[in-house]
């Protein structure tokens, strides 16, 4: 991250340390520098796991702040803030070429943001990883390449980013408004209020078999909400980040065969200051409007916004019927909100 391009912005960073870290992580954490922005450090007292670690690594104090949220064994390429600020001034700010200072467009749009006419509020963040594996399917994991649906669906504009319901864990930004709304939805999901812990509320996923894991609540969120992220598609699966997959929560230690087998499905290749494949490498070198941006399901399916977001109010009246009564009027109501939930002050 040091040696990363950050064009003079002020990036500040939150450690969290695991109860059980050993002692050349704490020495790590305890000699390292950082020049872009304030660091924190915060270490458990009682080992709490991955869910709680990342739900709680983020608490947003603005809708203009936004969280890179990081697991320990993510490798960054030098310009991934790059990738991140050029979709936030698009997509966040509606800058189709920003040419004057983030905290300039930051001033003149933070009005706008949020207006009905705004598709761009279904979306929740911004991925810095391209997968090549579809890990949702109830089959199992699939190896996936958008660009053969695109070719299947006569989209010819191959190297498009694209909008995923899939939430990346491995290298993304989330934006505030949503990560509030997933600490809502986890306060009501995990308290069973509405329905048992065991209740299946995306059909057919596989992420319904991942009961410790954050994510299976954020692609129920997501699912029931009709939400999308931003995924880069450059040639090769070139990314902006990539996972090394090291022994932990959710790789175990099997046989070395196996290990290099799964390691080189999750490991994609950095995007370099030097190399071939560019940031501008785009349809017309530019970003396409949201509009202009396919939509895959959770299960890399093409789809539309309008039946992602049908899907899901139709998946929570025939959970919740009581529900059906609720306004939809506003653009975002709260989570609660609409699952008649009456939330504590």
């Amino acid at each position: 991250m040091s040696d990363s391009r950050y064009f003079g912005d002020q990036l500040n960073i939150r450690i969290n340390i695991e109860q059980d870290a050993d002692y050349e992580t704490l020495e790590l954490v305890d000699h390292w520098s950082w020049e872009h922005g304030s660091v924190s450090i915060t270490r458990r007292v009682i080992h709490a796991g991955l869910l709680p670690a990342i739900v709680e690594s983020w608490y947003p104090h603005s809708n203009h702040s936004y969280g890179l949220i990081l697991e320990d064994d993510v490798e960054l390429s030098p310009l991934f803030y790059g990738w991140l600020k050029m979709n936030l001034l698009r997509y966040r700010y509606r800058i189709r070429h920003p040419k004057v200072s983030y905290l300039f467009i930051h001033r003149l749009h933070r009005n706008r943001y949020g207006q009905d006419q705004n598709r761009s509020a279904q979306m929740f963040g911004i991925s810095l990883y391209q997968p090549k594996v579809i890990e949702t399917r109830q089959e199992g994991r699939a190896f996936f390449n958008p660009r053969t649906v695109f070719a299947s669906n006569d989209i010819t504009e191959y190297t498009t980013p694209y909008l995923s319901q899939i939430p990346c864990s491995w290298g993304a930004i989330y934006f505030p408004e949503h990560w509030r709304e997933f600490h809502t939805y986890l306060n009501v999901r995990l308290s069973e209020t509405l329905f048992g812990i065991d209740a299946v509320v995306v059909p057919d996923a596989r992420s319904n078999r991942w009961p410790k894991s954050w994510k299976k609540y954020f692609i129920e969120l997501a699912y029931l909400r009709g939400y999308v992220m931003v995924y880069p598609n450059y040639d090769n699966f070139v990314s902006l980040s990539t996972n090394h997959l090291e022994i932990g929560s959710h790789v175990k230690d099997t046989s070395q065969e196996s290990y290099v087998q799964k390691r080189e499905m999750f490991r994609v290749p950095l995007m370099s200051l030097e190399g071939t494949t560019r940031l501008v490498d785009l349809p017309h070198g530019t970003l396409p409007t949201f509009d202009e941006l396919p939509v895959l399901d959770l299960f890399g399916r093409l789809s539309s916004l309008e039946d992602l977001i049908l899907l899901g109010k139709t998946r929570r009246l025939e959970m919740i019927p009581a529900c059906e009564h609720t306004s939809e009027n506003h653009t975002r109501p709260d989570f609660g909100v609409l699952l008649c939930v009456p939330l504590t002050e």
